[in-house]
């Protein structure tokens, strides 16, 4: 059996806790389906999982899948802080997911396409800095 969808998300998952915790320390990061909750005045980053539309990658019966997918590492820290705390954050999730960055989890192998921080915004009682890390996967299913 398969475990390609297992290893993208460990893969994944496992470069958010290098790249985060020296920014943001242990026990700030929320990950699907496990509790979590903030502290207030306490920066904390919560990490999401878009997969997008697989699709043939190439023809036959060998051929592979092409699994694109997008990861969505929400960063927030306390209003009134200004933005620098943040998006010294922002740059190590960018630092750490650089295009053509590869990451390997048992037979899998998570290529970085790039990364990219959108505008922060209020919400309340935090500033959140949304960023986006698009991947892609090719896997023999």
């Amino acid at each position: 059996m398969s475990t390609v969808l297992l290893d993208i998300t460990q893969a994944l998952e496992a470069r958010v806790v290098e790249v985060l915790e020296p920014v943001l320390g242990p026990g700030h990061l929320a990950f699907p389906n496990v509790p979590f909750t903030p502290v207030a005045g306490t920066p904390w980053a919560k990490v999401d999982h878009l997969p997008a539309r697989t699709a043939a990658g190439s023809a036959g019966v060998d051929a592979y899948t092409r699994r694109p997918g997008v990861l969505q590492v929400s960063l927030f820290f306390p209003l009134g802080a200004g933005t620098a705390p943040s998006l010294i954050a922002a740059q190590a999730v960018c630092d750490g997911f650089k295009r053509g960055t590869t990451l390997a989890r048992g037979d899998t192998t998570v290529r970085v396409q790039s990364a990219s921080v959108a505008p922060g915004f209020r919400d309340e009682p935090w500033w959140a800095v949304p960023v986006s890390v698009w991947w892609l996967v090719h896997s023999i299913d």
